[in-house]
């Protein structure tokens, strides 16, 4: 063990370096947004080559060249807050976010027929206000040899005592607990919710800090089994082009979780418009080129999310999690149990 641990610590520190989801407390505001020139203006916290190629496709289509401003997520809701974010469409990562934009009145309803049928109402805000671009799920990623794998399958197996001191996870601000939160909420009542945080927090090997990749590591250092996190980041880091590193990860496994009920706390990637936008039409337009079925195809790939688009499939990489749970839960039901689920979540984590 202990060699292998040896071998593994360049990999946890090149883990480390490049987690960059990590909350920081009270970060200087970012700066704003240029002034708007006569390009569409996409403001996102990720932003990737495919995501160029895409934006290319879209000015040869539309005549319509697009500027990018590259944000985290919590940057660009300091921006909203503050008055400060301008442009035309904003993506960011979670529901929470999303939710956000919207309590601080910068976004505006803008889907009403933008999806069409291919993109499932379960993805879009009946107000209009936010459409998932791409599906995502907090998961289990594990040691196989030191768990159950039947216990990985349910949320609430990791509750059980035999899993005190096992557990990893994420800063509750970068790991999308608030939103899984919020699904549990809409499944079950805000009792259920409470009392499945405080078992979890109770079976956790350390106060959760820093971003997925710090929870995962933990795993590779045998601090932890099982890392509940981001499955979608987990994945990403994995297939980095990193050969050596792959080679780390790929001693881990993961897993989706639902409930007894078959439900999965799935979040999105919301794409919104801003009220300010002085291209609204040109943004309504990239919406809809971004979801249709050979661009959406692209784009979740290069993400390697899960595909929201009916007729698009699953990218290769992903086929393992072929049984991809659904669930009667919708993103909207999420979102209505969101300021609950914060609070929640920061009387038990904070």
């Amino acid at each position: 063990m202990k060699k292998i641990l040896v071998l593994l610590l360049p990999f946890i520190v090149l883990l480390n370096s490049c987690n960059n989801d990590s909350p920081t407390n009270n970060p200087p505001p970012p700066p704003a947004p240029p002034a708007q020139n006569s390009n569409l203006s996409l403001i996102t916290y990720r932003y990737l080559v495919q995501d160029q190629q895409l934006l290319n496709q879209y000015r040869s289509r539309a005549n319509k060249a697009v500027d990018v401003y590259k944000y985290s997520s919590d940057e660009i809701v300091a921006l909203a807050e503050q008055g400060q974010l301008s442009g035309d469409v904003v993506i960011v990562e979670d529901l929470y976010d999303a939710h956000q934009l919207k309590k601080a009145g910068v976004i505006s309803p803008y889907n009403a027929g933008t999806f069409g049928d291919y993109i499932p109402s379960r993805y879009i805000d009946n107000e209009g206000y936010w459409g998932g671009l791409n599906r995502w799920t907090m998961s289990f990623v594990y040691r196989p040899a030191a768990v159950n794998l039947q216990d990985m399958r349910k949320y609430g197996s990791i509750l059980d005592p035999k899993y005190k001191g096992r557990i990893a996870m994420a800063h509750p601000d970068s790991s999308g607990l608030i939103s899984m939160v919020a699904g549990m909420i809409a499944a079950h009542g805000e009792e259920p919710a409470r009392i499945y945080l405080q078992t979890l927090k109770e079976n956790l090997h350390a106060p959760p800090k820093g971003g997925d990749y710090e929870a995962i590591s933990a795993v590779l250092r045998g601090n932890a089994d099982v890392a509940f996190v981001n499955g979608s980041q987990f994945m990403r880091f994995k297939h980095s082009g990193n050969p050596e590193l792959y080679k780390a990860l790929d001693v881990l496994e993961m897993e989706i979780p639902t409930d007894n009920d078959g439900n999965n706390y799935f979040n999105i990637t919301p794409i919104c418009i801003l009220n300010n936008a002085p291209f609204r039409n040109y943004g309504i337009n990239l919406v809809e080129f971004l979801t249709i079925e050979e661009n959406h195809g692209i784009f979740v790939e290069a993400n390697l999310e899960y595909p929201v688009n009916v007729f698009t499939e699953l990218p290769e990489l992903l086929n393992f999690t072929f049984n991809l749970p659904q669930g009667k839960i919708s993103a909207e039901m999420t979102e209505n149990q969101l300021d609950k689920a914060a609070e929640l979540v920061k009387q038990i984590f904070r």
